[in-house]
């Protein structure tokens, strides 16, 4: 407050300079100078100056820039840091996108694969299935026939020596059931024994 109180006074001075001299044609350099406010900011520098020297504000100034610098430097390093750990999550993004995708045609192949392999297995078994059935029919058409060539044959023989029991003697049966059954024989193809 003290140096506002003094800069208030140097212009009330010189008016009271000035009319203490009686015209401005009598002033000198001096009194011109305080008229002026040349010497109000000459004053005003040199109280600055002693105040910047008494308070060390400069030390305080360059602490301060250098505090500044500092956290610049600080904030530089955060910077880079990050854009490295953004492009290091880039290409971790890029390789996972890429992995995913491998995976996923493996899947796709893999799955193609095992469908076909169902596919054909399906096909083999029902050829399987076919099979084992076209040979159950086989057989049991071939015991439905031996079946009926064995009834057939029983009630052939039946009726031949319900025949022959009635028309032939003993001996002659006999020997007419002996060559009946070579004959049999025969068209089977088979030895008698």
């Amino acid at each position: 407050m003290h140096l506002f109180e003094t800069m208030n006074f140097l212009p009330q001075a010189s008016v009271y300079l000035l009319q203490a001299h009686e015209g401005p044609e009598q002033l000198t350099l001096w009194h011109r100078i305080l008229e002026s406010n040349v010497i109000n900011v000459v004053i005003v520098a040199l109280i600055l100056g002693f105040l910047i020297k008494k308070f060390n504000l400069l030390n305080g100034i360059d602490a301060k820039r250098e505090q500044i610098a500092t956290e610049i430097q600080a904030f530089e390093a955060r910077k880079k840091e990050a854009q490295a750990q953004l492009e290091a999550t880039q290409r971790l993004t890029a390789n996972l996108k890429n992995e995913v995708e491998d995976i996923l045609n493996t899947a796709r192949e893999s799955a193609e694969v095992l469908s076909a392999q169902i596919l054909n297995d399906a096909k083999l078994e029902s050829v399987k299935i076919i099979d084992n059935t076209k040979r159950r029919v086989e057989l049991e058409q071939r015991s439905a026939i031996k079946e009926l060539e064995r009834r057939l044959l029983n009630e052939a023989l039946q009726d031949a020596r319900a025949e022959l029991a009635q028309s032939l003697s003993a001996e002659q049966q006999k020997r007419s059931v002996e060559s009946f059954l070579d004959e049999l024989v025969e068209v089977k193809g088979g030895n008698r024994s």
